[in-house]
C-alpha cells in the first residue's frame, strides 16, 4: 500500500505542477509571452548548435550524465527515461549488468558512440553486449535516444538507438576534475580535457573507480583512458583518430544463502548461481569458489574517420577496431589463500568494422546513402590452472573446461547497404522512406576447437534480407505532430548464442535448429507543444517477432540457446515535461507495456502463461529540476511494477518498488580562471527492498559527494 501510496502522491504532484502553469499563464499573459519568445529563441539557437536529428526524441543533457552515482557508470543517466528496464546483479560491480529498452535487450537495440555501434560480440560469454563501465562520462557531450523503427542507416532496431555523443572542444581550452566518495567505500575520481590550436583539436579524458560493494565479493576496481584528436583540413574535409582503453578487476559475487555450508550472515543473501563459472558446476553439484574469486578485464578500442562538409550535406567514413581480454581467477569457498581454477580468454579478437553515411539536401528531400561491413568472432580460452578435485565427473566430458579452445576470430561477417529519404512534399506533411539491404555469414563451428567428435551437418550459415522502413509525419494543428511508422527488421544469432547453441546442440535439449529473428514493428506518436513550455507525447507500439532468439542457463549443460517460436510486444509510453518559472523544470513519463509468446520449448508446460518473464507492465517516472546560477538540483521517483520469474521449475514473482533519489551541485567559487561546485547524491532515500534481477538484492540508502574544478 505504501507503494502505491507514493505512485498516487507522484501522479498528483505532477498534475498539480501542470496545473500551475495554466494558472501562472493566465495571471500573467504578457509575462508568459515575454518568456515564450525568449525560450523559442533557445531552442532555435540549441537545435542549430547541437545539430540534432529531427527522428530523436529525448536527449540526455551533458549536466545529468555527470550526476554523481554509486555506479560511477554512464548507465544511470537513462534511468529517468521512458520505456528503460534495468537488470543490474549490483549497481557497483559492471558484471552482468543489463538494461531493456522496451523489453528488448542490448542486442536487440542499438548502443552507439557518435553514430558507431559499441556492441561488443566475441566469446562465448563476457560481461554482456555493451560494457557501460568501458565509457568515461566526463567526455560525452549528450545522449541521443530514438525508440522503435527509425531510419534505414540503423538496421536492428527492435528497441531503438541509443546514440552517445562525445565532446568537441571549443574556441577555449577546458579542463575538469571531479572527486567523489560515497557508500560501500566508493572513490569515483575522473579528469577531462579539451583545447584546440589552429586546425588541431583534442580531446582527453580519464577515470577511476573503485568500491568495495554491496554484495560479498562484489568489489570492483576500474581505469578508463580516452583519447580522440583531430585535424580541420582545406576544403572542408577533417580526419581524426580516437583510442580508448580500460582495465577492470571485479569481484565475482559469492554464493550466500542459508543453505550454503560457507554462509555469511554478515553479507546480503545473493544467489550468484549465474555469474562466473566455467560452464559447470564445482564438486557435488555446488558452487565452491568464494571469496578472492574475480575477473580482470582490459578493453581497448581505436578509431579513424575521414569527414567532408558540402554545401547541402556531410560525408563519413568510419573504422573502428576492437580487443578484449579477460582473466578470470576462482578460489576454495573454505580456503580463500588456495586458487582452485584459472582461465583467460581472448573475448574480442581484433573485431573491425567500416562504416560510410552520405546525407545530403536536395530540395524538398533530405536523403541518405551508406553502408557497414563488420567482420566478428570470438578468440581463443586457455586454461592456466585447474585443480581437478573440485569438479564433477562431467569435466571429462567439457573439454573446454579443462584446456581451453582454439576460438574462431572472424567467424562471422555482417554487410548492409540503406538508402532512405525524408520528402517534405507538403509544408504540414513529411515522407519518409527506406530500405536497407543486409547479408549475414557464419561459419560453421570447428567442433575440434572444443574437444567434439559428433556429427551435426552444420554448414556455413548465409542469408540476405531486404528491409524496408516508413514513416508518415503530420503537423495538422498548431503545436500538434503527428507519426506513424512501419518497418521490418532481421536479428541474427550472435557469437555467443552461435557458440553455445552448437555446443549444446547434440544434447537434444530444446530445439535443434537455430533462425534469426524476424520483426515487424508497428508505432504512433502523437506530441503536441503548448506554448513551448510543455511537452506533452505519447506512443503505442506493436511488435510481432518470429523465431525469438532465447537462452536459459541449465545446470550441467550451460547455455542453452534456442527459438521461440512467436513473440508479441506492445505497449504505451506518455511523457510531459513543463518548463516552469523560478529556473524549474517538472517531467513525468509512464510505461504501459505486455509481453507474450508461444512456442517456447523451455517452457513447455506454460507456467508463465504465456508471458515475457521478467518483465514489468508497468513503469513510472517523475522528477522536478532546479537550475540557478549557483545551485542546480533535481529530485526523481522511479516505479518499477511487479514481474514474473521463471527458473525452468517454479514461477516467483518479483515485487514492485518505487526509488526516490536526490542531487545537487553549488557553485561555492568562481573567479576568472575557475570554477568550484559540490556535488551530492542520495539514492533510494525510501531504503527500499528491491531486486533487478532475479536473486540479487540491492542497496537501501546510497550516497555520493565530492567536488568539481573546471578551469
Amino acid at each position: 500500500m505504501l507503494k502505491r501510496f507514493y505512485l498516487l502522491l507522484g501522479l498528483v504532484l505532477v498534475l498539480l505542477v501542470f496545473g500551475s502553469v495554466g494558472m501562472a499563464k493566465a495571471d500573467d499573459t504578457d509575462q508568459a509571452k515575454e518568456k515564450e519568445a525568449h525560450e523559442i529563441e533557445q531552442i532555435l539557437v540549441r537545435a542549430q548548435k547541437e545539430n540534432i536529428p529531427v527522428y530523436v526524441q529525448d536527449v540526455v543533457t551533458q549536466e545529468e550524465i555527470n550526476r554523481p552515482a554509486v555506479s560511477g557508470s554512464i548507465l544511470d543517466s537513462l534511468q529517468n527515461q521512458a520505456g528503460f528496464q534495468f537488470l543490474r546483479t549490483s549497481p557497483t560491480n559492471p558484471q552482468n549488468n543489463k538494461i531493456r529498452l522496451r523489453g528488448f535487450g542490448e542486442t536487440r537495440f542499438k548502443v552507439m558512440v557518435d553514430g558507431v555501434a559499441m556492441q561488443r560480440d566475441g566469446s562465448y560469454g563476457g560481461a554482456g553486449p555493451v560494457h557501460w563501465s568501458t565509457l568515461s562520462t566526463e567526455n560525452i557531450e549528450r545522449i541521443e535516444i530514438v525508440r522503435g523503427a527509425g531510419p534505414a542507416k540503423f538496421g536492428n532496431t527492435l528497441g531503438g538507438v541509443v546514440n552517445i555523443v562525445t565532446k568537441k572542444p571549443g574556441d577555449k581550452p577546458e579542463t575538469s576534475v571531479t572527486a567523489l566518495y560515497g557508500s560501500f567505500n566508493t572513490w569515483d575520481g575522473k579528469l577531462s580535457h579539451s583545447a584546440r590550436k589552429g586546425p588541431l583539436f583534442w580531446t582527453v579524458a580519464a577515470s577511476h573507480f573503485e568500491t568495495d560493494g554491496f554484495l560479498r565479493n562484489n568489489f570492483s576496481d576500474r581505469d578508463n583512458v580516452s583519447l580522440n584528436v583531430g585535424l580541420d583540413l582545406p576544403h572542408d574535409f577533417e580526419i581524426g583518430l580516437g583510442f580508448d582503453y580500460s582495465a577492470m578487476d571485479n569481484g565475482m559475487t559469492v554464493y550466500n544463502m542459508p543453505d550454503s555450508p560457507y554462509f555469511d550472515s554478515g553479507k546480503p543473501q545473493s544467489e550468484a548461481s549465474s555469474i562466473g563459472g566455467p560452464g559447470t558446476r564445482f564438486k557435488n553439484g555446488n558452487l565452491t569458489w568464494g571469496d578472492r574469486s574475480h575477473a580482470y578485464e582490459e578493453n581497448e578500442s581505436f578509431t579513424a574517420y575521414l569527414s567532408k562538409d558540402f554545401k547541402a550535406g556531410k560525408a563519413k567514413i568510419i573504422y573502428k577496431l576492437w580487443n578484449a581480454d579477460r582473466t578470470e581467477y576462482y578460489y576454495d569457498a573454505a580456503n580463500p589463500d588456495k586458487k582452485i581454477y584459472e582461465r583467460k580468454t581472448n573475448i574480442e579478437d581484433n573485431n573491425w568494422s567500416l562504416q560510410g553515411d552520405v546525407d545530403y539536401t536536395l530540395g524538398n528531400h533530405e536523403l541518405g546513402f551508406g553502408g557497414e561491413w563488420r567482420s566478428y568472432g570470438w578468440g581463443g580460452q586457455n586454461v592456466h590452472y585447474i585443480d581437478k578435485s573440485y569438479f564433477t565427473g562431467a569435466i571429462n566430458f567439457f573439454y573446454y573446461v579443462k584446456e581451453g579452445f582454439n576460438g574462431q576470430p572472424h567467424n562471422k561477417k555482417y554487410q548492409a547497404l540503406y538508402a532512405q529519404d525524408r520528402w517534405k512534399f507538403h509544408p504540414k506533411w513529411d515522407l519518409e522512406f527506406g530500405v536497407r539491404q543486409e547479408w549475414y555469414h557464419a561459419s560453421k563451428v570447428d567442433s575440434a576447437a572444443f574437444g567434439y567428435t559428433w556429427a551435426t551437418e552444420e554448414k556455413d550459415v548465409d542469408e540476405s534480407h531486404l528491409d524496408p522502413r516508413i514513416a508518415l509525419t503530420g503537423r495538422p494543428w498548431t503545436g500538434g505532430t503527428v507519426t506513424a511508422r512501419f518497418g521490418i527488421v532481421h536479428r541474427y544469432p550472435t557469437s555467443p548464442e552461435h557458440f553455445w547453441w552448437y555446443l549444446n546442440k547434440s544434447s537434444g535439449y530444446f530445439n535443434t535448429e537455430l533462425h534469426s529473428e524476424e520483426a515487424r514493428q508497428y508505432e504512433l506518436q502523437v506530441e503536441q507543444k503548448f506554448s513551448d513550455s510543455v511537452r506533452l507525447t505519447i506512443r503505442g507500439y506493436h511488435y510481432d517477432i518470429e523465431n525469438y532468439i532465447s537462452s536459459v542457463s541449465v545446470a550441467g549443460v550451460g547455455s542453452v540457446v534456442y527459438n521461440i517460436q512467436d513473440v508479441e510486444i506492445q505497449g504505451l509510453e506518455a511523457e510531459i515535461s513543463a518548463a516552469l518559472p523560478k529556473n524549474l523544470r517538472a517531467w513525468a513519463n509512464l510505461t504501459l507495456q505486455e509481453g507474450s509468446k508461444s512456442g517456447d520449448p523451455w517452457d513447455v508446460q506454460n507456467r508463465l502463461g504465456n508471458e515475457m518473464p521478467d518483465f514489468p507492465e508497468t513503469m513510472f517516472n517523475v522528477g522536478l529540476d532546479y537550475v540557478g546560477e549557483r545551485l542546480k538540483a533535481g529530485v526523481a521517483l522511479n516505479y518499477v511494477g511487479s514481474r514474473e520469474h521463471y527458473d525452468g521449475t517454479d514461477v516467483e514473482t518479483m515485487n514492485d518498488y518505487t526509488l526516490l533519489g536526490v542531487n545537487a551541485s553549488y557553485r561555492i567559487w568562481e573567479n576568472s580562471w575557475s570554477k568550484w561546485d559540490v556535488l551530492l547524491a542520495i539514492n533510494n532515500i525510501l531504503d527500499e527492498d528491491y531486486q533487478e534481477s532475479y536473486g540479487y538484492p540491492m542497496p537501501g540508502v546510497t550516497a555520493m559527494g565530492g567536488l568539481k574544478i573546471t578551469f
